[in-house]
């Protein structure tokens, strides 16, 4: 008996202990919207903040000209007067939350955590968070990630506004910089102005998963479709913005790199010249690698009259799922794709990385010379078209681009190099886009015909490779397995996409293989046969009237044509000779993770327990 009380005794003074730390963690409001007057209950005199904490910016407005760096490796919510929306009702912010609001003057970050996994959430909800004088960043977050996972991050409820044409060094046109966190950034409001480049996050998984710097080992790792393993954007309302860029960090250049992104419900009201989800690859960033993954999907794109928009999802690098969106346009607007797959290394020497010519160690298979010589003359003005010197090769026409593996000429003399398009028996054309890095030839040069079959994390149809180190990457190659990129069940109203649902401007990258997209307003299936017979593309429609036949993979990777089952909301693919992944096989079928986010819940952590007695028996 006496043992057993010495034990509920126990239990008792250690649920205590437990209780008077989850008391510690408190709910203090600011004397006003003032910083020096939050931050007087985030870094003292009045609080410093622990973990778990809630700070309450009071009702009011206010300008700020120097920012607040929180306690370091902590979560703490910040949070304004008012009622935040959350779950899966509502697309933007409540009204309610412009009761408070900061306008960011001088180039300074308003808001800097740096929390580490583990701890809990950091949120900042519920205010107005508007530009003033002079550049500045609204938040930036630098996380400290583990080899379990990234800490949580959760900015719901914050109407940006004035941060058009917003450009500050070291972030780009994004008005946060998130890095190295998962978790839900949830109906926000952000007012743009057309013409004028403005993206909402700036966002890396530089150290994903505590591993390295650069993105190196996001690129080392599997997709993981459907897991928690990303920053969400779900139920925000953006008016001339995008979502995402890659070009700024909220650290320094090792910081930058690996993004994965998961965007759904979100509502865009768009203009020329943003694209809805985007970034850099592999090349203009330097020794950062592309973003990694993405999912985009039930997402309403609006775009106006009169205006040519940009491809909703317009990314230079990596692999996702593109699915369920609508795209409505007047008849007398255009867009001319709807996903961008463009890998600007095919096409110059940019970043350095190098060219994707066969030049590099990086790419695969480099390091045979097809031809030495030197360029006679060039015509045209992009794309160019270069003569040969001397008696002519006799080359075949065109045997330069086999399909889906083409050659390039690349110049020994300007040490840059762009793909063959097209060939005569004593001519090349190249591909020439304009773009950063674009090569243009020059009579004179030295050049050679080489080849690189696959590009260092380009854009589509690659995933998982080899894991770098350090400032100077190792001169191997990614070796990066192939990883399709799927588009199904994407809506047009007002027209369809002038060259189809999928661009790329390599031919490295094609249908099929590194893509499979169904053909624009694809009908659900009628049959197991109609339109979908499994032998290309994509289908969608109930689980029986999926196809009895498909295609596998004809690289070695392991997916192939797809079909969503519409009854029970999952991705099926083809792994081998008609035969369908299931959610037991390897690889799974794909499952969207849960939605609402679960962060995303105006419900707080779970009171203690109470009315506990210990009786000694």
């Amino acid at each position: 008996m006496r043992a057993l009380a010495k034990g509920l005794l126990f239990t008792l003074l250690a649920y205590l202990a437990f209780a008077v730390a989850v008391r510690a963690q408190g709910t203090y409001t600011a004397a006003t919207c003032n910083q020096s007057d939050v931050n007087a209950v985030v870094n003292g005199p009045i609080h410093t903040a622990v973990d778990g904490d809630t700070i309450i910016v009071p009702t009011g407005s206010c300008t700020w000209s120097t920012g607040i760096t929180y306690p370091s490796n902590i979560g703490i919510t910040v949070i304004g007067t008012g009622t935040p929306n959350s779950g899966s009702s509502t697309t933007g912010a409540n009204s309610s939350c412009t009761q408070t609001s900061i306008t960011v003057t001088g180039g300074i970050t308003a808001f800097r955590p740096t929390p580490q996994y583990g701890n809990s959430t950091t949120r900042l909800s519920c205010m107005t968070i508007a530009s003033g004088t002079g550049s500045g960043i609204a938040l930036s977050v630098l996380g400290t990630c583990a080899s379990s996972g990234c800490p949580n991050l959760r900015m719901d409820n914050i109407t940006f506004s004035n941060w058009a044409g917003h450009a500050n060094v070291g972030i780009s046109y994004g008005i946060n910089a998130v890095g190295d966190m998962f978790g839900v950034i949830d109906h926000n409001t952000i007012n743009g102005s057309a013409g004028n480049y403005l993206q909402l996050v700036e966002q890396s998984n530089a150290s994903f998963l505590g591993v390295g710097y650069y993105g190196d080992n996001s690129w080392a790792q599997p997709e993981a479709y459907g897991s928690a393993n990303f920053l969400f954007f779900e139920n925000n309302t953006l008016n001339d913005a995008g979502l995402t860029d890659n070009e700024g960090t909220a650290g320094t250049q090792q910081n930058q790199g690996g993004g994965r992104v998961v965007a759904r419900y979100n509502t865009f009201n768009t203009d020329d010249i943003n694209a809805e989800l985007a970034w850099h690859g592999t090349e203009s960033n330097g020794r950062p690698r592309s973003g990694r993954v993405w999912e985009f999907y039930d997402n309403t794109i609006n775009c106006p009259a009169s205006t040519e928009c940009q491809a909703p999802v317009s990314l230079r690098g990596g692999t996702g799922l593109t699915w369920s969106n609508t795209f409505s346009f007047a008849s007398e607007a255009g867009l001319n794709t709807f996903m961008n797959l463009n890998t600007y290394r095919t096409q110059g020497s940019i970043g350095g990385w190098g060219v994707c010519d066969g030049s590099a160690p990086y790419d695969k298979d480099g390091g045979t010379t097809y031809y030495s010589g030197t360029i006679g003359s060039v015509s045209g003005s992009g794309p160019f078209t270069i003569t040969v010197s001397g008696s002519s090769p006799g080359w075949t026409t065109n045997q330069w681009i086999p399909t889906g593996a083409p050659y390039s000429v690349h110049d020994l003399t300007q040490s840059t190099g762009s793909e063959i398009t097209a060939n005569t028996a004593n001519t090349v054309t190249i591909a020439y886009s304009g773009g950063p890095g674009a090569w243009t030839p020059s009579a004179g040069d030295s050049i050679q015909i080489l080849r690189a079959t696959i590009c260092i994390d380009q854009a589509g149809g690659r995933g998982a490779g080899y894991l770098y180190s350090g400032p100077n990457p190792q001169s191997v190659a990614a070796n990066e397995v192939p990883s399709p990129t799927y588009a199904w069940m994407n809506s047009f109203n007002g027209g369809t996409p002038g060259t189809g649902v999928v661009y790329s401007d390599t031919a490295r990258v094609i249908a099929n293989r590194d893509y499979f997209t169904e053909t624009a307003n694809q009908a659900a299936q009628t049959s197991s046969t109609s339109p979908f017979n499994g032998s290309t593309g994509v289908g969608h429609g109930t689980l029986a009237d999926r196809p009895t036949s498909c295609t596998p993979s004809s690289n070695g990777g392991t997916e192939g044509t797809a079909y969503w089952e519409t009854d029970n909301n999952q991705l099926d693919f083809c792994i081998g000779t008609n035969t369908w992944s299931t959610t037991t096989s390897s690889p799974a079928s794909y499952t969207p993770y849960i939605y609402p986010h679960p962060l995303d819940s105006s419900s707080g952590p779970p009171n203690p327990p109470t009315n506990l007695a210990a009786t000694a028996q």
